[in-house]
Parts: structure tokens; C-alpha cells; sequence
């Protein structure tokens, strides 16, 4: 039987008045630079960590690059190609992604094929440090949106 969670979310339309006038105040492409790229590059670190041990990594072959190795993490603002993904918002201002090698061999690897079984590695990474990320980013907000405040006031 499925387990049900709940949860509670609240001081998101707070966030978001400050950071509104963040970008008014400072313009919204720095504060996208300084506030919320930052925020996204620390909190996605689990992430990245968990799926470079997760990766499967084949010790005899040592000629060609492994999986693990071409495991990246980025932060930035939606370029066109990410607003046509079906994971963006058109108001979204700021996006990080865990990304491999995204050839036959990487897709295999997360997905299978009809020869090889599916050993996720990217997916288990995001799902297993969910609620880290969203501590790290919110405790890494607070710590900005604190000493944004402290300068204005």
C-alpha cells in the first residue's frame, strides 16, 4: 500500500513579494545571479554527489571516459531550448540541472534498452535528497533574503 504524505507549505507568497522587490530594487538579473543561481548551485550539490556514487562505473575499462565522470551540475536562467521542456514554467527565472552523458550509453544506463537493464542513477539521486535540497535551499534563501533585508533597513 502506497504511503501518504502531507505537507504544509507556507511563506512562499512572503518569498516571493521580497524577491520581487529584490528585482525592482537591485534588477532582477542580478538578483538571479547573486541570490537565486547561488542558492540553486548549493542545494543541487547532493544531488550531483549521490548521482556520481550511483552511476554504474565499470573498472576494467579504463580507455574511454566513465559515466560518473561526465556527471555535471548547472544553474542558470532558462535559455529557449529549457522554456520548451516540459519541466519549465514560462516564470521560471532560474533552473539547475543534474545532467551525464546524454548519448546512447547514458540514456541506456537510466533507462535500458532492449539489452541492457535499467540502472538509474539520476533519478534515485533527486528522489533520496529531496527534502536536503529544499532545506539547503530555503535555509541558503533565508540566509540572502536576511542580509537583504539587514542592508535596507
Amino acid at each position: 500500500m502506497a504511503e501518504i504524505i502531507s505537507a504544509k507549505l507556507e511563506g512562499f507568497k512572503e518569498l516571493e513579494a521580497v524577491l520581487i522587490e529584490m528585482g525592482e530594487d537591485l534588477c532582477y538579473g542580478k538578483t538571479a545571479s547573486k541570490v537565486l543561481l547561488p542558492a540553486i548551485r548549493n542545494a543541487m550539490q547532493p544531488v550531483l554527489q549521490v548521482s556520481r556514487q550511483l552511476a554504474p562505473y565499470d573498472e576494467k575499462n579504463s580507455t574511454t571516459p566513465h559515466l560518473r565522470d561526465t556527471i555535471k551540475l548547472s544553474a542558470r536562467v532558462p535559455n529557449s531550448r529549457d522554456q520548451r521542456s516540459i519541466y519549465s514554467e514560462p516564470n521560471d527565472i532560474a533552473i539547475g540541472i543534474v545532467s551525464a552523458r546524454t548519448d546512447k550509453r547514458g540514456i541506456s544506463q537510466e533507462f535500458g534498452n532492449k539489452s541492457v537493464a535499467a540502472q538509474p542513477y539520476l533519478r534515485p539521486a533527486l528522489e533520496s535528497t529531496a527534502p536536503r535540497v529544499i532545506n539547503i535551499l530555503g535555509s541558503f534563501l533565508a540566509y540572502k533574503l536576511q542580509q537583504y533585508k539587514s542592508k535596507k533597513v
